[in-house]
């Protein structure tokens, strides 16, 4: 079974739409929840959300399957995933015996820290990254997620910036994980800048292009214009400091956001073509087919070829609301409506 498609992209929407007992402490902008306290019949498949916040799972003792564009991630115990906005994602739970999720967006973070705040928050050009956890470092990770969740259902003065503080220290320590992977070279603080402004324009348009918000997939031209600066200095910046051009990203985004409907969502490769601005099918198979050396069927008749044979339990609120835009439904039709506020 698929998950349910969505693009509901607020952490407050995402939760409200799951109709999970939720903390009313959660906000737009930071949310803590202790998934082994709320009460989720297993096995658990989550809908598909676009999420424009950051998730960071601690998982002490669980199971499952993560999903972020084309990737996979298994979850297993001792482990900590961190994830970018503006990405579809879901995620198969079979075992949740003690896991936290922190949900933030930048800005919450950037109001108290601002300094180093991109270099971190890049992921070494991914959209993700996981790694296993030591015991002493699991040990550590636990009381930090216990610490912020004290403080965040206190009522202290200047909780927020406490809580960005110990949330800072957890995504240090993961960087120091991330370090031997990074793929992005950020020598000084202006081509951090760029790199991240540029990177954070592009997801954005492509979220602007699902939503029906944008009909334009952005290109070097028009990201040097939003940015203010040449041609060709965005194109050498981003190259030099990522190992990769402007095209190359878009193309890769593309590809990443492509297969991820095909492989997780019912929605027809003409209604995905027409999504990311593609008015021809035929050209929208044979760009793919350039990018991939595979053609989109192909690749959606083989994944589900092989998919595993999961059961899963659906919250009744959204079992019925399997595509998102779906006019038949008053409820998809309300939560498509608010993802686009």
């Amino acid at each position: 079974m698929k998950p349910v498609l969505t693009n509901l992209s607020k952490i407050t929407d995402c939760l409200a739409f799951m109709n999970l007992p939720i903390s009313r402490y959660n906000s737009e902008n930071f949310s803590f929840i202790k998934l082994h306290e709320i009460g989720i019949k297993l096995p658990f498949q989550s809908p598909t959300f676009r999420p424009d916040f950051y998730n960071l799972f601690v998982i002490i003792d669980g199971c499952g399957t993560y999903y972020i564009g084309d990737k996979e991630i298994e979850i297993s115990s001792n482990k900590i995933i961190i994830s970018r906005p503006e990405s579809f994602s879901s995620s198969y739970w079979t075992k949740i015996q003690k896991i936290y999720t922190i949900s933030f967006r930048k800005s919450f973070l950037i109001q108290y820290f601002p300094a180093g705040i991109d270099t971190i928050l890049e992921l070494g050009g991914e959209n993700m990254f996981s790694c296993d956890l030591t015991r002493e470092r699991v040990k550590y990770f636990e009381q930090t997620c216990d610490e912020i969740y004290d403080i965040w259902i206190s009522a202290m003065e200047y909780k927020d910036e406490l809580i960005a503080n110990l949330t800072l220290n957890l995504l240090f320590l993961t960087q120091l994980h991330q370090k031997r992977d990074f793929k992005i070279k950020l020598e000084n603080e202006k081509n951090t800048t760029i790199v991240s402004a540029f990177r954070q324009n592009m997801e954005n348009n492509f979220s602007h292009l699902i939503r029906g918000q944008d009909s334009l997939l952005m290109r070097t031209k028009e990201h040097s214009k939003l940015l203010n600066i040449n041609e060709n200095y965005l194109s050498k910046v981003i190259s030099n400091c990522t190992g990769k051009t402007v095209n190359e990203w878009i193309n890769e985004k593309l590809i990443d956001e492509i297969k991820y409907l095909l492989k997780h969502s019912d929605k027809s490769m003409k209604e995905i073509a027409a999504l990311f601005a593609f008015n021809d099918l035929n050209y929208f198979c044979s760009y793919f087919k350039t990018q991939t050396l595979n053609a989109p069927s192909t690749l959606r008749k083989d994944f589900n070829k092989g998919e595993k044979n999961q059961t899963a339990v659906y919250n009744p609120q959204f079992i019925n609301h399997q595509s998102f835009g779906n006019s038949k439904s008053s409820s998809t039709s309300k939560y498509f409506e608010n993802g686009k506020q």
